[in-house]
């Protein structure tokens, strides 16, 4: 066998030359692919398989790989906007009142937003008796159709609430546009109030002024109640709430 000679001029032999050993690329290649497929494979379990049904109860298989595509990055442009199609927005709308016998949603992907609100159905106001037996009552909001309106006294601010009932009364209608005839939605009503009083106070008849004068005693009794109004106690004073709701007989 040959010999070369080193730097030193002596003769070295072939065998003993350290050459550089082979790289195995493929074996190297091999073993990345396999971590990156554990990678894509505990990605495909946890991250995509918990946003998919984050995102869409009803995703299928196909939304899932493709989630998995993404997080692998492997998706391209098309399939980014496809998947885009398929995540919920917020709808710009503002929330339905509730209904009667309900209704279900419209097909789609739009969901409500946070802190979003549903209309009132109702107007709850306070009002005061301050002179006569009426007062003007306004809407917190405007009805479209006459609302159902009930009135419920409470005490007042200061004092003590008789011991008398009253009674209420819708008495008009405070509507959008009042003359020349009234129209548009309904904004207020007037509101009218009866005190109840009790029956006057009889003075008894002796047995003597019984006898000898009935017809004087039951004439006197006729006219202490003939015309006697049991509501014609002083409403002023008589605070109430007065609750206002939209009526469910009509759309």
């Amino acid at each position: 066998m040959p010999q070369m000679p080193n730097r030193s001029g002596t003769p070295v032999k072939r065998d003993q030359v350290a050459l550089p050993r082979r790289v195995d690329v493929e074996a190297i290649d091999a073993a990345l692919d396999d971590q990156q497929n554990q990678i894509n494979q505990k990605a495909n379990a946890s991250t995509v398989g918990g946003l998919a049904t984050a995102v869409n109860s009803k995703a299928s298989q196909s939304s899932v790989d493709t989630l998995a595509g993404t997080v692998a990055g492997k998706a391209d442009s098309a399939t980014l906007t496809a998947l885009a199609a398929t995540v919920p927005t917020i709808a710009d709308e503002i929330p339905q009142p509730e209904v009667t016998g309900g209704q279900a949603g419209l097909e789609g992907m739009k969901v409500p937003g946070a802190r979003h609100q549903h209309p009132r159905l109702t107007s709850t106001t306070k009002a005061t008796i301050t002179a006569g037996s009426t007062v003007q009552v306004a809407f917190t909001r405007t009805f479209v159709n006459k609302p159902g309106i009930t009135c419920t006294e409470e005490p007042p601010d200061t004092g003590t609430m008789s011991s008398n009932p009253a009674t209420f009364r819708v008495e008009s209608w405070v509507r959008e546009v009042m003359t020349p005839t009234p129209s548009g939605a309904y904004t207020g009503c007037v509101i009218k109030v009866w005190r109840s009083r009790p029956l006057p106070t009889m003075t008894p008849l002796s047995l003597a002024a019984l006898l000898t004068a009935v017809v004087t005693g039951v004439n006197a009794l006729i006219a202490a109640l003939t015309n006697y109004d049991i509501f014609g106690a002083n409403a002023v004073g008589t605070t109430f709430s007065c609750i206002a709701i939209q009526r469910s007989d009509v759309a």
